[in-house]
């Protein structure tokens, strides 16, 4: 879900950012180069973040909207919205220790151009404005490490590349450059092609009525290719409501997309030139998606309100899983307006664990994974 100031007060994002670099409290229990090592322990719970029946949280973190996992490994990572007088983040978060810290913006950020496959975008992103939104992790086209894809709404509208390294005692981010998208459009998430390229939703148009046609279900976007050395480009026949999360299958072939205006889930195929559509509707607006271990879809979301005043509001949030040829969706959570955790736009199994990140607030939580009859 894309929270910024044009949004016109519809969305509400509270805190203030810390400082880049330092360690984040865990509100319960529990790289290489410059990058600090992990404490063992946690400070103590900060007063109003202890945990909530049998969800804990990390605090600190300001609007954190997607999460991802590094492999099967203890990282994850976080984008963090940005908001009024901050900047967005990224965050690195320990699953184990239950800390975090920003690794960007921060002083020590490393830099290193890749000419060859940016040479239309020469500097990293203005740290004062930095505004994260989806991302995406694949294997570095050198083998090397990973590669970390970023939307970036602050300064420009693009994809940030930045190397992952993995090696270190803590993963360690390296700007690479960036694809700038065309002019006038507000992207949203994104998943990586074989080639080195992406394929990212177009959430909205920014001259065509914006945020609030989304709200109005109106078609606003769709889908939107790169391929290294080559424009973006829109997919014909992909065009939705606020299209916001994605995964891609088969290559690219198969893309799986929230619709998150009209609150239906979308799979595409492609054969050729030609795209076939099917879709399910669910009883919330689905937002950011993430395979679980067994292949299936996992989706996040929040709950519609209507308000008399205006607006909808979009306190109470669902977590559910989603059959991949089906579409049939089984809830694993499903919390109401009155909840003290609320904007829950991102999921991400952990283990034994489900983890949630919101588009506002200053905090990510888990919970224990619920057992699946499916």
């Amino acid at each position: 879900m894309r929270v910024k100031n044009r949004l016109d007060g519809l969305l509400r994002i509270g805190g203030a950012m810390l400082g880049a670099g330092v360690a984040l409290a865990a509100c319960s229990g529990g790289g290489q180069g410059s990058a600090p090592a992990a404490q063992s322990a946690a400070p103590p719970a900060a007063a109003g973040c202890e945990p909530n029946g049998d969800m804990q949280y990390i605090c600190g973190l300001e609007a954190v909207e997607d999460l991802l996992r590094i492999d099967e490994s203890r990282w994850l990572l976080g984008s963090g919205l940005g908001g009024e007088n901050r900047p967005g983040t990224l965050v690195l978060i320990d699953s184990q220790a239950h800390q975090a810290e920003v690794l960007f913006p921060k002083a020590d950020a490393r830099v290193a151009h890749d000419a060859a496959r940016f040479a239309d975008c020469t500097t990293p992103p203005d740290p004062a404005v930095f505004n994260a939104h989806g991302i995406a992790l694949r294997v570095a086209q050198n083998g090397d490490g990973k590669e970390f894809l970023v939307v970036n709404h602050g300064g420009r509208e693009a994809v940030e590349f930045f190397h992952l390294n993995t090696a270190g005692d803590k993963p360690a981010l390296t700007w690479q450059g960036c694809v700038l998208m065309p002019p006038d459009t507000s992207i949203n998430s994104l998943d990586s092609l074989p080639d080195g390229g992406f394929i990212a939703t177009l959430f909205y148009v920014p001259s065509k009525g914006g945020i609030g046609a989304v709200f109005d279900r109106e078609i606003t976007g769709g889908l939107l290719e790169w391929h290294p050395g080559q424009a973006v480009t829109p997919i014909a026949g992909t065009e939705l409501s606020g299209a916001n999360g994605i995964l891609l299958a088969d290559g690219g072939r198969v893309m799986y997309v929230a619709a998150w205006g009209t609150r239906d889930l979308v799979r595409f195929e492609r054969s050729g030139n030609t795209v076939t559509r099917r879709s399910v509707p669910v009883d919330f607006a689905p937002d950011n998606l993430r395979w679980t271990r067994d292949g299936k879809l996992l989706v996040a979301g929040q709950k519609f309100v209507p308000r008399r005043e205006g607006p909808e509001n979009l306190d109470g949030w669902t977590v559910a899983v989603a059959d991949p040829d089906t579409l049939a969706i089984t809830k694993l959570r499903e919390v109401d307006g009155t909840a003290p955790f609320q904007g829950v736009s991102s999921a991400i199994e952990v283990d034994d664990n489900i983890w949630v990140g919101p588009f506002r607030g200053d905090r990510i939580a888990w919970f224990p994974r619920p057992q699946r009859s499916d």
